[in-house]
């Protein structure tokens, strides 16, 4: 990164930093979705009476934090994308570097 021929400049291990900065981040609201929304998803016993299961109140409840669940869990694994996606900005700027150098040999061997 920071090729000799750039305009502009990247800190060598600046999207790596970041990714490994926001990976935990993924981990972490993936946890709190199992610690703190998994265990309320199923009502034991008659957790809303006898009249929640006859109304349909129970299966609206377990769905409503079924879904709550599954958002949480997909918003984790959104977090893991974005250090993903920093470590491909990484990889895809040393290309156009490495291609802008070319690029610039070739000018340089035919003006030469």
């Amino acid at each position: 990164m920071g090729g000799k021929n750039s305009g502009y400049r990247v800190d060598e291990g600046a999207y790596e930093n970041y990714a490994r900065s926001v990976d935990p981040l993924g981990d972490e609201i993936k946890g709190a979705g199992a610690a703190h929304v998994a265990p309320h998803i199923n009502l034991g016993g008659d957790g809303l009476s006898a009249m929640g299961g006859e109304s349909g109140l129970t299966g609206a409840y377990t769905a409503r934090m079924q879904g709550l669940h599954d958002r949480v869990t997909k918003l984790g694994a959104k977090w893991h994308q974005v250090g993903a996606a920093s470590r491909q900005t990484r990889v895809n700027y040393d290309a156009v570097e490495a291609d802008h150098d070319e690029m610039l040999k070739n000018v340089r061997r035919r003006l030469g």
